[in-house]
């Protein structure tokens, strides 16, 4: 893939970021037009064209035909059709501002969300989610498609295919390609990125015009965006001054600055919510279909960002239901928001069925989804005479509760606070107390556990019983405190527009609080609260705070005080992350790297448990023809069989490999350069507390090319001087090393190869070997000697060096090799040792098997 010319690239991103937004705008009625504030208007403008492009960009990927000019220039054609079709009703998508001050708030929340959280991660190398979503992008913009047939893997033999995957009889998308990259099967090599693909579509434009670096500040985007559309739908639901409190607290938050930059997809996910609760209200206060379509728009594409999205059709289903009882819902206001939620939901099902299906899979067949069939059944028709209860009686059950609304909130209110205080003090203590995981094993109590395991609490993991309090970890209790005392207020003042979000919290709140469902490593396990917990909870706080300060006198002193102590102790936490870059480097490193391979080559990373960090971002990044080997230690036969069949296809075959993997059977030499190695930092995973600083994290590796020893230009000399004049001749080797006389040596791993061209034609070897500073007290071990493949014999060398004595056979072949196995001399299974583990004091993590300083060889006569 060429990048798009810069030129090219800023006019298209000019027409995805504004010009369907403008045009929807433009063809706004006079009134909704009038109704609609200059900062609202531009951030609708920006919004709606990035979910319009969103889309776009989805479905071109769906059929494989992506590109930034196509949708650019799709999405201008659509755009001129609209225009001409809507000309009589044309007016001026903006209307200035009333005046500069009308601007500020916007402007300020605007400020702070880019001054915290447009500095993106470098997170290109790590091996989780965000890897995989930035892959996603790249193979996206690279390809034009999200499933992408793989031609290194059909290259693969199918009689070597085990080398690489170890799942004989393995269902569709069940083999491992890399990490996040399921293959369907190594016969079609089509592989899918997991998850669903909205933000990896997205992000695939930025990447196309920037590069990896624009992948990367794709999550940026949307967290800006996110916080500011918590703030222009807050604004509309509670007023102006909550949803500026609300906003501010929001974007100096650690959680919501941190996911901002992370490449997830949740920031995404938290713009679509809350456009959609801003259009709902737009939608309900003007009976606006247009605004009722964003709405449905907004919730039906969030159904395509996360498999979680799907926790909005409860709410929004008892929303309308609620509002035709109530009798302001007619059948075209209806319409408008369930045509466009149905329409994107049916091509979420689609897109699941086709790009997803494992991702789907994988989290519907959880074990807490294996309930009976009668259970399901039983919530199937309790939902659905719920639905028809409310949809025949519901005017009559709305006048019943308009007539006792002040007792219905109160009793409401009561229930919050209970489930509430049960989730925050009660619950954690019953998990410890059946000793469920994470917990402290002192504090389970046995008999009482035995009353509480039939309950279900000793499955309760102590981080999805705790999940409200350590969310107050990040927003402190005082903030939990507040959001809940908002939430019991807003129900207290109850207006018809607080319904919807409400509820969509409600339904996020109950999901989550209950099982979090994440890996329980802190920040990572927050982001299930970025999309609708963490800012309703924060407008909640705000709400409450600007209702106390408007009682008055010392209440308002009271209000700015917590207000301000909450928004510093945030600032507290945030300012680490101000300059901090998780992964930094990484986007130069793995450029750098693979700029030492051609197209032509191949390069196979050792087991996908070490150092496949780097695998993935070099295959999908930078088009590199990668293949991770299934299992330590391959077969040496089924190599060489891959190696002779690759011949004539690949120019070069590289192996990446660390001390963990020794690849026996096969002459590599190490390219220039080797062993690379990179060092960074990525913020502390945390379990039972909050995490406190970046760690060091680093790589170090070996890049080494096949090659065929007759091929080599050496001479055949009588001696080979290992650690000295051996390059281009070892294979297997350590680094060269020297005593403190002077002496140069190699450390052998489990096994090792010296081209010896003068072995030719009979005569001996003599090899001079010590054990170093193996202690006496590890198992015994013996070194095998052959000649490429005929058995020599064996020796065992002491700590001092000494010499040991080989007769060669009368014909070694073309290109005599000498391989030296470190072996159990029982079992036959190789026998090394690593000093880290064996002396005090020692810092050596490698695999070694005996040292070796000389190999020399007498001809026969």
């Amino acid at each position: 893939m060429s990048p798009v010319a810069p030129g090219l690239a800023v006019l298209a991103g000019l027409v995805l970021f504004l010009a369907p937004g403008l045009t929807l705008l433009a063809l706004l009625s006079p009134r909704d037009r009038e109704e609609t504030l200059f900062d609202e208007a531009l951030f609708l403008a920006v919004t709606t064209s990035v979910m319009a492009a969103a889309w776009l960009a989805l479905l071109l990927a769906e059929a494989g035909r992506f590109s930034l000019l196509r949708a650019a220039a799709i999405l201008v054609a659509a755009c001129a059709v609209a225009l001409v079709l809507g000309r009589r009703r044309l007016g001026s998508p903006i209307r200035p501002p009333r005046s500069g001050s009308e601007m500020l708030p916007a402007a300020a929340v605007l400020a702070l969300s880019l001054f915290l959280q447009a500095r993106p991660t470098e997170y290109l190398l790590g091996g989780r989610d965000p890897g995989t979503y930035v892959a996603a992008m790249a193979v996206i913009a690279r390809t034009g498609g999200i499933a992408y047939t793989d031609p290194v893997v059909l290259s693969i033999p199918r009689e070597d295919v085990d080398l690489f995957f170890r799942e004989p009889g393995a269902a569709d998308f069940n083999w491992g390609r890399f990490m996040g990259f399921p293959l369907e099967r190594p016969e079609t090599g089509r592989v899918v990125p997991e998850f669903f693909h909205l933000l990896p579509a997205f992000g695939a434009y930025l990447f196309q015009a920037m590069g990896v670096k624009g992948a990367l500040a794709t999550p940026p985007i949307f967290g800006v965006l996110g916080t500011l559309a918590v703030f222009f739908a807050l604004r509309r639901i509670l007023g102006p001054a909550p949803a500026l409190l609300a906003a501010l607290l929001l974007a100096v938050n650690v959680v919501q600055v941190w996911f901002a930059r992370y490449p997830v997809s949740e920031g995404l996910s938290q713009l679509l919510v809350f456009t959609a609760f801003l259009a709902v209200v737009r939608a309900e206060l003007s009976r606006s279909a247009v605004f009722g379509a964003l709405a449905g728009a907004a919730l039906g594409l969030s159904l395509l960002v996360r498999i979680d999205g799907v926790l909005v059709a409860a709410p929004l289903a008892a929303y309308l239901l609620l509002r035709r009882a109530r009798g302001d819902l007619d059948l075209k206001q209806a319409a408008a928001i369930v045509v466009p939620f149905g329409l994107l939901g049916a091509h979420a099902a689609l897109h699941a069925a086709l790009f997803a299906r494992k991702y789907v899979v994988s989290i519907a067949t959880r074990p807490y989804w294996r309930q009976p069939a009668e259970v399901w059944l039983f919530a199937g028709v309790a939902l659905v005479g719920l639905g028809l209860i409310l949809y025949y009686v519901g005017p009559h059950l709305v006048r019943r509760a308009e007539a006792h609304q002040e007792v219905l909130r109160n009793v409401v209110a009561f229930a919050v606070l209970l489930l509430v205080l049960y989730a925050y003090f009660l619950r954690p203590a019953l998990s410890a107390w059946a000793g469920a995981d994470w917990n402290d094993p002192a504090r389970a109590i046995p008999w009482l556990k035995r009353i509480l395991d039939p309950l279900g609490f000793s499955h309760l993991a102590a981080h999805d019983a705790q999940s409200l309090r350590r969310l107050g970890w990040f927003v402190t209790p005082l903030g939990v405190a507040l959001g809940v005392i908002g939430l019991v207020a807003m129900i207290r003042d109850w207006r018809r527009e607080y319904l919807f979000p409400v509820l969509t919290a409600l339904s996020f709140s109950a999901f989550y609080f209950y099982k979090l469902r994440v890996y329980n490593d802190y920040f990572f396990a927050l982001r299930r609260f970025v999309p609708v917990i963490l800012p309703c909870l924060l407008g909640l706080a705000a709400y409450f705070l600007v209702r106390l300060a408007a009682a008055g006198g010392g209440r308002r002193l009271v209000a700015a005080g917590l207000a301000l102590g909450l928004g510093a102790s945030y600032a507290v936490r945030t300012a680490p992350l101000r300059r901090y870059v998780d992964w930094k480097g990484s986007v130069a490193f793995v450029a750098d790297v693979a700029r030492r391979f051609g197209p032509d080559d191949v390069v196979i990373f050792e087991q996908k448990e070490s150092i496949h960090l780097l695998s993935l971002p070099l295959w999908a990044v930078h088009g590199v023809n990668v293949l991770e080997l299934g299992r330590f230690r391959p077969d040496p036969d089924r190599l060489q069989h891959l190696i002779s069949s690759w011949r004539g296809r690949y120019r070069n075959i590289y192996f990446v490999h660390t001390w963990r993997e020794p690849v026996c059977g096969v002459f590599l030499q190490n390219v220039e350069g080797s062993p690379y190695r990179f060092g960074t930092h990525e913020w502390e995973r945390a379990y039972n507390r909050p995490p406190r600083g970046p760690e060091p994290r680093g790589l170090e590796f070996t890049i080494s090319r096949v090659v065929q020893p007759e091929e080599l230009q050496v001479p055949a000399l009588p001696e080979v001087d290992i650690g000295g004049s051996d390059d281009f001749l070892v294979s297997g080797f350590f680094q060269k090393e020297r005593d403190a006389d002077g002496r140069t040596y190699r450390w052998t791993g489990p096994c090792a190869e010296v081209y010896l061209p003068a072995a030719g034609g009979g005569g001996t070897v003599s090899i001079t070997a010590s054990a170093g500073q193996r202690p006496p007290s590890l198992p015994p071990f013996v070194v095998r000697a052959s000649l490429s493949r005929v058995p020599l014999g064996t020796f065992t060398p002491g700590p001092d060096w000494s010499v040991h004595r080989f007769a060669l056979p009368a014909d070694a072949g073309a290109a005599p090799r000498l391989r030296l196995d470190v072996l159990d001399p029982v079992t036959g299974r190789p026998r090394t040792w690593r000093p880290a583990n064996s002396l005090p004091g020692a810092d050596d993590t490698r695999d070694l098997g005996v040292k070796v300083d000389l190999i020399e060889v007498e001809r026969g006569n």
